[in-house]
């Protein structure tokens, strides 16, 4: 995705709990808008737009990557966002799950000795998938995807791009490997510990 932006400015609205932070390398202090602190699922969208608010008239490319039980919690703001004319490009990283649960509840089912084979049930949004792209075009943005490869994700970057550059709002949807890396999940780990040592 790096390479589509090359020759632009991105400021990375928001990001991912999943997202690796060493995949972008960071030149400029708007390079990224920063974290939103509290971690609550359904704020992403927002964040974006308030950011792209902020960024808009400057020579900056707004660009937000959110988690799909993110987007489907804060899907809204994309409405304020056409409304209100705030280009914004909004890629989700879409690994059809609100895996973050997924997680917590395997690491809490080890916790108190139960079996975490259940640990998808309520998390899982599969059977049918969502179509988040519709969810984006009832908002009024672009809708593209899912984007189930590289290439196809390209093309789509390509059409978002133009989309954003004439003023509008686009989101695609890339299928992604759920999953986190070591450092977070590290991190989720001595939080679950916190939560069954209090009980």
């Amino acid at each position: 995705m790096r390479e589509k932006t090359i020759g632009r400015k991105p400021t990375l609205l928001h990001v991912p709990t999943s997202w690796n932070s060493a995949d972008w390398h960071f030149r400029h202090p708007m390079d990224y808008m920063g974290s939103d602190g509290g971690g609550g699922i359904g704020g992403g969208p927002g964040t974006a737009v308030g950011a792209a608010l902020a960024l808009l008239d400057s020579d900056r490319l707004p660009l937000a990557l959110v988690g799909d039980g993110d987007f489907l919690m804060g899907a809204t703001a994309l409405w304020t966002a056409v409304h209100y004319r705030i280009p914004t490009l909004m890629v989700i990283a879409n690994n059809r799950s609100f895996y973050n649960d997924e997680v917590h509840q395997a690491k809490v089912a080890k916790a108190r000795k139960r079996p975490v084979r259940n640990k998808w049930i309520g998390q899982r949004m599969t059977d049918p998938e969502i179509a988040l792209s519709k969810i984006a075009e009832a908002q009024g943005a672009l809708g593209l995807g899912p984007a189930r490869s590289w290439d196809q994700l390209a093309g789509m970057l390509d059409a978002a791009l133009a989309h954003v550059d004439a003023g509008g709002v686009a989101v695609i949807d890339a299928r992604v490997i759920p999953g986190y890396t070591k450092s977070v999940e590290h991190g989720m780990a001595g939080q679950i510990a916190s939560v069954t040592d209090r009980r």
